[in-house]
């Protein structure tokens, strides 16, 4: 436990939530899971972890806290708060530019064309199987195209007429 002073001093679910909001705003922590705020994150993971209903606050907020029950309120909040939590708080930088990075390649296949659109216009048709580049996807998408011929093969075949009447049979 990071603070040894806060296992001694909080003994209420109150307590608890006051200090989980300052730890959650001092670390700068991005909401974006369904909750937008401190508090609300703060409500969420101390009723959940207290195996409350997660819809009742206001009858366990002066309720106080088992040793283990405390023991582990802080311990989330301070995993939650803390630097080395993966995929908490404001992105980092390396999870940013990794996923950017991917949405940059493509691959196309031998059995492939590639049409890069360029904010709904062909910027240009990839032709050769490989590894390609293209901006980020509201600047740049990518359609593939078989290349392969697709045949049907049909031993019906019936005569059809054509806009100016001429018979023609399709085989």
């Amino acid at each position: 436990m990071s603070d040894p002073a806060a296992r001694d001093e909080l003994f209420t679910v109150r307590d608890h939530l006051r200090y989980a909001v300052s730890r959650f705003t001092a670390a700068g922590l991005f909401f974006g899971h369904g909750s937008d705020n401190a508090w609300d994150e703060a409500a969420y993971l101390t009723l959940h972890t207290l195996n409350l209903p997660l819809d009742r606050l206001e009858p366990f907020l002066d309720a106080r806290l088992l040793p283990q029950e405390r023991d582990a309120l802080l311990d989330i909040y301070r995993r939650l708060a803390s630097d080395d939590a993966s995929m908490v708080g404001e992105p980092r930088s390396k999870v940013v530019l990794l996923a950017l990075a991917s949405s940059m390649l493509f691959v196309v296949d031998q059995r492939q064309f590639g049409v890069v659109y360029a904010l709904g216009q062909i910027k240009e048709v990839i032709t050769e199987p490989g590894l390609n580049f293209k901006l980020p996807p509201p600047f740049q998408n990518v359609s593939y195209i078989d290349k392969r011929l697709l045949t049907l093969d049909s031993s019906d075949t019936e005569p059809m007429l054509t806009a100016e009447k001429q018979r023609v049979v399709i085989d």
